[in-house]
């Protein structure tokens, strides 16, 4: 028999029910704006820490409100699994997120265990040491707790009417602005930063061309490095891809819309590939970047690193730049420094880096995917068409300008070295010449053709989907077989048993004639901008070319260029990253296709 006060709770119990049942929507969005508010705070209080010399009042409230936000979103995330419909499809979905945020509860309320347990590992440990891990963790855990919700903020961004292309030109366009904030802090750099420098150098590094108005080395903290790694690393991978990448990582649910817009950002013909793409992307890029940094490592002598400076951090900083083909080093000299210039084992890792993130990432999972084949012996594993223009493209050019660079600079800048040494130079600036920034001899000492015959391979540049630019390998291959044919009176290109997409062929036409237009009219607004300097016309066109190929070699003129001159480059970094065909497509407004033709009329072309 019920007693009235058990009829009571029961009846309470109900109403609460009920009522959280009928205000569960609302409840929700509560949250999700009150997450929005957080995250503001979140970043600003990151910010606040890194960015700037805190005193010990101001860094007691950055600490406190970074606990307290730390606190909600953990306690948000378990919120949402009590209103959740069907908690279990709920769970299942964000099942990182949920161990993530029950690592954050269990760090916030027994931090003494987790000393006790850091002591116990090394007793060495000072109670300023373990506070100082432990402030270093509480930021950690905050940027890790705003990835969920940057996640769905990203995947509602994709899935608004915007074009794809539009998207990408003004992903990157934002994160050049937001780093070029980030450079101005004042823990970002040891000496006086101007606001075009900062947007320079961040646009260079987001666009990873190398080019910079400042010493990268001796203008930027430790901070200000950070600061640009992030950026060539995001920069390299592309925003949405990164951003996809971790949503599939941490079970994050993708919609069609989305993934339809990835594949054409990724130029992949099927739908179903995206997601395994964007994966094998991430896996990759990770992958490689950590190999090579080890292998870096053991090729380190710390007593000629600069100063403070250390080995781990400067193996990371350089695989990530070269594989991501960015070319900014932390030497005053680049890669000419005294030491690495001819630092053999060195030089053929960044070397191998480089090839390596200018190949593409289709052309790494054909690779990968006809490598596994033939260890398990399957049969009809071959690769793609695509994979085997882009391995041939590459190699000849890798051949061709090793060759070149040899017999132009053989008798002058080469001279020195002994034979080997010679060679490992000049494939070296055959490898760079395409994709990254590094250089280990003097620029501005080449020969007028050897300046021209660099600037025709940073032209051509490295291969489609690739952290690269220039017009492609694939571009240039596609159009000077078009020629051979129209010449040999075919209609058609067909290679490897295969026939080549009209649409390709065009594509790769308009490409390399967008491509000599802009470089026509960024050199001419340079000439005009610059005229008052003497900058020779080489020198200029080297400049140009360079940045739109986002490859980031100079002559040395960069730091010395006009503000107006530097926004010159700015934009051509940008349209050459985000690609000529995709900012125009972002630029125009589309039109519905017809469903009527005109009368078809031939036009002489000699």
């Amino acid at each position: 028999m019920k007693t009235p006060d058990s009829s009571n709770d029961h009846s309470a119990r109900q109403a609460t029910i009920t009522w959280i049942e009928t205000h569960r929507l609302a409840i929700l969005r509560t949250i999700d704006n009150c997450l929005i508010i957080l995250a503001l705070l979140a970043i600003s209080s990151i910010i606040a820490r890194i960015g700037f010399h805190l005193n010990s009042s101001l860094e007691s409230l950055t600490q406190l409100t970074e606990t307290v936000m730390l606190y909600f979103f953990a306690v948000q995330a378990f919120i949402k699994v009590a209103l959740a419909e069907n908690k279990r499809r709920h769970m299942r979905e964000r099942w990182l997120e949920l161990v993530l945020f029950t690592v954050i509860l269990f760090y916030l309320i027994f931090p003494r265990a987790i000393e006790r347990v850091l002591a116990s590992l090394n007793p060495q440990l000072t109670p300023e040491t373990i506070t100082s891990a432990y402030l270093i963790v509480t930021q950690f855990l905050v940027v890790i707790a705003l990835v969920p919700s940057t996640l769905r903020y990203s995947g509602r961004v994709m899935t608004t009417s915007v074009q794809p292309s539009g998207v990408l030109l003004f992903s990157f366009v934002v994160l050049s602005l937001l780093g070029a904030g980030f450079l101005l802090l004042p823990k970002a750099s040891v000496q006086e930063l101007s606001v075009i420098d900062a947007l320079f150098i961040s646009t260079s590094a987001v666009c990873v061309t190398g080019l910079a108005t400042v010493n990268i080395a001796t203008s930027f903290s430790d901070v200000g490095h950070w600061i640009i790694l992030v950026l060539i690393q995001i920069g390299g991978l592309g925003i949405m891809t990164l951003t996809t990448f971790f949503a599939v990582v941490t079970g994050g649910n993708r919609n069609l819309k989305e993934y339809t817009a990835l594949r054409e950002l990724l130029g992949e013909e099927s739908l179903g590939k995206v997601k395994s793409i964007l994966f094998q992307i991430g896996f990759y890029t990770f992958l490689i970047e950590a190999v090579g940094a080890l292998l870096i490592y053991h090729t380190l002598t710390p007593n000629h690193l600069p100063q403070g400076t250390t080995p781990f951090f400067f193996s990371i900083f350089h695989a990530v730049s070269a594989f991501c083909n960015a070319g900014f080093s932390l030497l005053s000299e680049n890669l000419s420094n005294i030491y690495f210039y001819n630092h053999t084992p060195f030089l053929y890792i960044i070397i191998v880096l480089l090839v390596i993130g200018g190949l593409g990432f289709p052309v790494l999972s054909s690779c990968s995917s006809w490598i596994a084949g033939k260890v398990l012996r399957k049969p009809n594993v071959r690769l793609t068409v695509h994979a085997r223009i882009v391995l041939l493209a590459s190699a000849f050019l890798l051949v061709v300008g090793t060759a070149g660079f040899w017999m132009l600079e053989g008798g002058r800048n080469l001279y020195p070295f002994t034979a080997f040494e010679q060679f490992t130079q000049a494939l070296f600036h055959s490898a760079v010449s395409r994709t990254a920034g590094f250089n280990t001899l003097d620029i501005a000492s080449f020969s007028t053709a050897t300046l021209f015959f660099t600037i025709v391979l940073m032209w051509i540049g490295a291969s489609p989907s690739s952290t690269g630019g220039g017009i492609k390998t694939t571009t240039a291959t596609l159009a000077l077989l078009n020629i051979y044919a129209i010449a040999s009176g075919r209609n058609k290109i067909e290679l490897f048993h295969r026939k080549i997409s009209d649409l390709a062929i065009t594509r790769a036409f308009s490409t390399a004639l967008l491509s000599l237009l802009y470089i026509a009219t960024a050199l001419f607004a340079l000439l005009i901008t610059e005229q008052e300097r003497g900058f020779a016309f080489e020198a200029m066109l080297f400049e140009v070319v360079s940045a739109v190929s986002t490859v980031g070699l100079s002559t040395g003129i960069t730091p010395q260029l006009s503000n107006a001159g530097k926004i010159v480059i700015i934009l051509s970094m940008l349209i050459g990253r985000v690609g000529f065909l995709t900012v125009v497509i972002a630029l125009t407004r589309k039109r519905i296709g017809a469903d009527y033709d005109y009368a078809e009329e031939s036009v002489l072309v000699s």
